[in-house]
């Protein structure tokens, strides 16, 4: 299953820093673990592309995600993934927080496009662990200082 991510902020003074290799990466990792199932298939055939945008929210107290949004000339089914930024930016370590949030949020989109997650549990702690660790899923610092 081809799976990819990517992040757009539509809040003024809302962002994260993660950078665009975190989004590549993740994305190669979602589409080895996520399988495509009959389901799926089904209602958008064997040719769709999964697509998660991360943004993220004032005033949000958990995640909340938004689609699918269906675009047959490019044959994406795209959600929506946002992120509750007060919580996260409250947080004394915030990577790893709002690393659980995307995975929390990745793991409901699965679901509700009713993809087989595959090894996606199974993996989860080492996929939090290299978001959190790996310099390179940044594009700068992590701005938060902790409370």
């Amino acid at each position: 299953m081809n799976i990819s991510v990517g992040q757009i902020y539509v809040e003024a003074g809302v962002s994260l820093p993660f950078s665009h290799l975190m989004q590549i990466w993740l994305g190669q990792q979602l589409s080895t673990l996520v399988l495509l199932t009959p389901d799926f298939a089904k209602v958008h055939g064997t040719d769709f592309a999964l697509v998660i945008r991360i943004s993220a929210r004032k005033g949000l107290k958990e995640n909340d995600v938004k689609g699918p949004t269906v675009f047959k000339r490019t044959k994406d089914v795209e959600y929506t993934l946002f992120l509750p930024y007060d919580t996260i930016v409250k947080c004394s370590d915030g990577r790893r927080i709002a690393t659980e949030f995307i995975l929390d949020g990745v793991e409901a989109i699965v679901a509700m496009a009713k993809l087989d997650p595959g090894d996606l549990s199974a993996r989860r702690v080492a996929i939090r662990d290299h978001l959190c660790t790996d310099p390179s899923m940044l594009k700068s610092q992590w701005p938060f200082a902790p409370t």
